[in-house]
């Protein structure tokens, strides 16, 4: 029926020249020729609409989801305006009394983060559609004031209000006078910033007041679901269309914004926030009017001492619960439905230091601490918080009384919990601490264990029912992995009339090889649960099956981990046993970074291998990334064509059986609904994540790739078992169980041999990569790192951010520092060895390499042994060209990011590399090639060798060798610089900046002894420099904390 009235016709004129298509009535104006399942989710866009419903779609990635979003969200909103101007001037349409007259909904257009919503703007930009749109965000994207935009959080916000309030931000001055002169309309986050700059406009303010006139505004949807950041906007939701993108992470972004958990350091806090306002108050550093408004200074005072002492009550009440040890997280707690927090809030303290706080006194306490906050601000001078610990306090006693009992335990779960002194160290991001003074005060030792206090809902239908008490129009939810839809649909709690499950742009059947495999080439069951993940057999299996999948399939492979952990044991085991270096023979690996900044640099160097073609001796060519599911690399990067051709996932992604909110939030959906509730929630989850990562093989149109399964718990027989089942709708049926290795693999042979005469987009990677200096060859090494061969033996592949200057706020190049130790007649470093000339005749004998040719030819189709029944469908022998590029794929350079790479050792000749053992490699990569770069350069003085020892006792093998490793190019480069013979400063603090990420990890797990080891090796590590660069070290682990945000 739909399609009996879908028509297509030609505007005529510059502007009208894009196909229009009729759906359900509506002309939708569209930039290509759409494809079918396109036109399934427009008219479905549509529906919804139409019915003021909401809607709840599944569309695979790389179907064109946001363009067909934006193009239908916009051309129902045009032909809306249109018919509702028409029934105001038509009599007719006045007669009618089904004719629209309500105002024209505006749409709220959200996505996950802001570099999301930069890609929505692109894709919007390509259409006929040119709304009045707006982005959204806080001051920490948009403030431009030159002291202000260096703080964060409250106290950024105090500062701002400061700065307006005494007309002393330039740029709030100009918005007043001129900020109608600027446009924010069909501007990305970035463009909005730079046009507002340029003409002295304070951008922050400007997109808040454009906002009040939007047609369209794009914020990411922690900001439509957080009660606070909402209110915050000051513009309404009624009769508004609110849009989630990628909403498959929306679920527990609701669960988020409505929990809350409180710890006995915020509490304190909280407090010393009111004394400090108190003190401002008394000694006349605030203004008065200005900070309290008609409140006088007495009833200020009395005030804030009495919700001070709300606030101790609240600290002596959380204390005095009693907790037992749980067996299962060696942690003492206290579990209770989610109405036990207001008999805590009630019962006060035991010890008379303060009553407790009810409902009624709710109003009174905000009061007070709104004025708190108001003094903080009006007193930055002396605060520094900007009252951040009560504005979270105030949150949590607002959401505990909103809802009445009954509310509190169907959505929510109380617990109480408390960490030793040891134990909460553990798990936790390292301080910014002072590593340089020798202040050894504030131990732990006799510390009393801290409590927090968590108010977890666990109903993702809090936040979603609060969007739909506001009246809205209707609400759309789309994502490429929704699947299974009908329970993400229940868990919502709103009813959603309008679901789509669509197809996709391709043709499953011919460009899409999916398997199950159960076992490896050595018939070992492929099986990565708790119990079995750490078997020998097991792990050497699966490398072997990844070694020869990686024969037989051209370009880029994922190969997916369920997690971090598995990952990282899987690859170490990998690298010890030799079979890591076997791999690399076939296809370069490289390894997803834990740290955000290092992502783009990873991508760099994997493109770079894909565009370099087969490696010496190879035929097939391509790179492997490793890379962990809900990652960065398996959700939130684009893989086009070449990037990816295969999807290899290695166990499900189940969350952390341990952690305390997923053990909770099971038990509590066994307890409100039935037996199995939370196990079903359990596996949804995992599947889900799944579903993510495999969406990553197939991009657009004319993309073509396999997905492979390597664990058994994803079969039942030869049946998919019943957590496969959630596979994506599109995904499913091209999904069958392989039991037999060589199966499989001549099934993934046949698939790649007859699919490489697949049309596909242009490759563009080695024009994006050939970026190397001159002089210099980049070429993957055994480890996936990248080894420039201008003659270097050792050294980082990627520059550091500082360049050649001695810090990243300094300006003194370290080589003029040389010339300044050689003009004082001091000698750079200490004689290390009796004999360095042998040792550096040895390091530096094979450093030269051969260039490797950016770009190699296809490979020729594999011919398969024999045909696979099951496996695979064979691709056809030819095939069109695509009708128009209705989902283009071509993903944008963004500005480069530095990595601070880890160094690749020097290359030993072979008359110095030691025997290999027929079998299993004992030793590690990193020790076998720094052997010989360590003798001639490690300092050999009593202190620099105990400070070794120390390091040695203390870091991991692995980290040790790199330690060793890059202290030796670290003082080989300082003893170059100060001689005058060269040497490089970004591989000096390169450098430097190993040494300190293997000293100072993202996260701690230390004892108090070895947190103490660690911060003297950090201490002292400058001692192992020459005198004139130790402060280059200091300033190395200062930035190197900074870019962590500790």
């Amino acid at each position: 029926l739909f399609r009996s009235h879908l028509s297509v016709s030609r505007h005529c004129g510059a502007l009208r020249d894009m196909p229009t298509y009729d759906v359900g009535g509506v002309p939708i104006e569209f930039p290509y020729e759409a494809y079918q399942c396109q036109l399934d989710y427009m008219n479905a866009v549509v529906r919804a609409l139409d019915s003021g419903s909401h809607a709840l779609l599944e569309s695979p990635t790389g179907t064109g989801k946001t363009l067909c979003l934006l193009c239908a969200a916009l051309g129902w909103r045009r032909h809306r305006n249109q018919v509702v101007t028409d029934a105001k001037t038509s009599w007719d349409a006045q007669a009618d009394p089904n004719a629209p007259r309500a105002s024209v909904p505006r749409i709220w257009y959200s996505s996950r983060t802001h570099t999301q919503l930069r890609q929505v703007m692109s894709e919007l930009k390509k259409t006929s559609y040119k709304p009045m749109s707006v982005v959204l965000g806080s001051r920490q994207h948009f403030c431009v004031h030159s002291s202000v935009s260096r703080h964060t959080g409250a106290r950024q916000n105090a500062m701002c209000r400061r700065a307006v309030d005494d007309h002393k931000c330039h740029f709030h001055v100009g918005f007043r006078k001129c900020g109608n002169k600027v446009s924010t309309a069909m501007k990305d986050m970035e463009e909005i910033v730079e046009t507002c700059k340029e003409h002295n406009v304070c951008p922050y303010y400007k997109v808040r007041e454009d906002a009040k006139e939007a047609e369209l505004l794009l914020l990411p949807y922690d900001y439509l679901i957080g009660t606070q950041t909402r209110d915050s906007i000051q513009v309404p939701l009624r009769n508004s269309i609110l849009i989630f993108d990628e909403g498959h992470n929306i679920e527990k972004s609701c669960e988020e914004s409505t929990s809350f958990e409180l710890t006995s350091m915020d509490i304190a806090n909280a407090i010393s926030e009111i004394m400090d306002a108190c003190e401002l108050i008394e000694q006349g550093e605030v203004n008065c009017d200005d900070a309290l408004g008609d409140m006088t200074t007495e009833v200020a005072l009395r005030a804030l001492n009495l919700a001070k002492t709300h606030l101790m009550g609240l600290e002596d009440a959380i204390l005095a619960e009693r907790l037992q040890k749980d067996s299962m997280t060696e942690r003492r707690m206290f579990k209770a439905r989610g109405s036990h927090v207001l008999q805590v809030l009630q019962r006060g303290s035991d010890k008379g230091r303060g009553p407790g706080t009810t409902k009624e006194d709710l109003k009174f306490i905000s009061t007070a601490i709104k004025k708190a906050i108001s003094a903080l601000t009006y007193g930055q001078e002396t605060a520094s918080s900007g009252g951040s610990y009560l504005d979270k306090i105030q949150s949590f006693l607002a959401t505990a009384f909103k809802h009445d009992c009954g509310e509190l335990d169907n959505n929510y779960q109380m617990l109480i919990y408390e960490d030793s002194a040891d134990a909460e160290k553990k798990g936790v991001k390292r301080k910014a601490v002072d590593f340089f003074t020798t202040d050894d005060t504030g131990g732990r030792d006799g510390e009393k264990p801290k409590r927090t206090l968590c108010l977890w809902c666990f109903s993702c239908s809090v936040a979603m029912k609060e969007l739909i008490k506001l009246e809205v129009h209707s609400v759309i939810i789309t994502s490429g992995t929704l699947s299974p839809i009908a329970s993400t649909a229940e868990a919502f709690g709103v009813p959603f009339p309008v679901v789509l499950e669509n197809s996709h742009v391709i043709d499953a059947r011919k460009q899409l090889f999916g398997g199950v495999l159960t076992s490896g080439p050595d018939k070992v069951m492929l099986d990565a649960s708790f119990g079995k993940r750490s078997e020998l057999a097991y792990i050497k299996d699966l490398g072997n099956s990844v070694k020869q999948l990686a024969t037989s399939v051209p370009d880029g492979v994922l190969l997916a981990f369920s997690s971090y952990s598995v990952k990282e044991s899987v690859m170490n085991a990998w690298r010890q046993s030799g079979l890591l270096e076997e791999i690399n023979a076939l296809k370069p690996v490289f390894e997803e970074p834990k740290g955000n900044w290092e992502t783009k640099a990873v991508m760099e160097r994997y493109n770079a291998a894909l565009a370099k073609g087969p490696v010496p001796g190879g035929t097939i060519g391509g790179a492997i990334l490793a890379a962990v599911c809900r990652g960065k690399l398996c959700e939130g990067i684009d893989f086009t064509d070449r990037q990816c051709r295969m999807v290899v996932m290695v166990g499900i992604p189940y969350p952390s059986k341990n952690d305390l909110r997923v053990m909770l939030k099971q038990d509590f959906l066994d307890a409100r609904g039935k037996e199995g509730d939370g196990r079903r929630w359990y596996q949804r989850e995992a599947i889900r994540a799944v579903n993510q990562t495999l969406g990553r093989v197939i991009r657009h149109r004319a993309d073509y790739g396999a997905v492979m399964l390597c664990d058994s718990r994803y079969a039942s027989g030869d049946r998919l078992s019943g957590i496969a089942q959630g596979l994506s709708s599109w995904l499913r049926p091209q999904v069958s169980v392989i039991h037999a290795f060589q199966c499989a693999l001549e099934g993934v042979k046949r698939f790649f041999g007859a699919s490489i005469a697949l049309p596909s987009a242009p490759a563009k990677l080695a024009a994006q990569v050939q970026q190397a200096k001159p002089g210099a060859a980049a070429q993957p090494s055994a480890t996936g790192t990248l080894q420039r061969t201008n003659g270097s033996s050792t050294g980082p592949a990627v520059s550091s951010a500082s360049g050649g200057q001695a810090a990243k706020g300094g300006g003194t190049s370290l080589k003029k520092l040389g010339a300044l130790w050689r003009s004082i007649g001091r000698n750079a470093v200490v004689d290390v060895d009796a004999e360095p000339e042998k040792a550096a005749a040895g390091a530096g004998g094979s450093s030269a390499s051969s260039a490797v040719p950016s770009s190699a030819a296809p490979p020729k189709p594999a011919k398969a042994a024999e045909a696979v029944s099951s496996a695979s469908a064979a691709p056809p022998k030819s095939q069109a060209p695509p009708r128009g590029p209705a989902t283009p794929q071509e993903s944008q350079q963004q500005a480069s990011w530095t990595r601070f790479a880890k160094p690749e050792p020097a290359q030993v000749p072979a008359k110095l590399q030691p025997q290999r053992a027929p079998k299993v490699q004992k030793v590690t990569a990193f020790s076998r090639a720094s052997a010989a770069v360590v003798a001639q350069a490690l300092p050999r003085d009593e202190p620099s060798v105990r400070w070794l020892k120390s390091a040695e006792a203390l870091l991991p093998v692995m980290e040790m060798d790199m330690v060793r490793a890059s202290l030796a190019t670290a003082r080989a480069e300082a003893e170059d610089i100060a001689a005058g013979s060269g040497g490089s400063d970004s591989k000096l603090t390169e450098s430097l900046r190993n040494v300190v990420e293997c000293l100072v990890p993202e996260m701690s797990f230390d004892s108090p002894a070895e947190e103490k080891t660690r911060d003297e090796l950090v201490r002292n590590g400058m001692q192992l420099l020459p005198k004139l660069f130790r402060p280059l070290w200091k300033s190395v682990v200062q930035e190197t904390l900074q870019m962590r945000g500790s």
